[in-house]
């Protein structure tokens, strides 16, 4: 990145940040970010390692839906298998 950050995925039409649930918060700014200098969509794969991590997810989710981001989110399990 221009700022010398390091996204964790880009392809050509995303930018990704991968992170645990417990730093639900930090990836939605990580992937602004990484979005904002790469013109492309920011996203965010948060990874749940235990049933009750899906509150993180609904916290990224509502802060998306509360402001309007431009942010696609994926959630995984500890296997990196895609969760609904």
């Amino acid at each position: 990145m221009p700022d010398q950050s390091r996204v964790d995925c880009m392809n050509a039409t995303h930018a990704v940040e991968f992170d645990f649930g417990k730093k639900w918060a930090e990836s939605i700014g990580q992937a602004l970010n990484y979005g904002a200098q790469s013109g492309r969509t920011p996203g965010v794969v948060l990874i749940l390692e235990a049933p009750g991590d899906t509150r993180y997810l609904e916290r990224v989710k509502n802060v998306r839906r509360a402001y309007g981001l431009p942010l696609e989110v994926w959630a995984v399990d500890r296997e990196g298998v895609e969760l609904p």
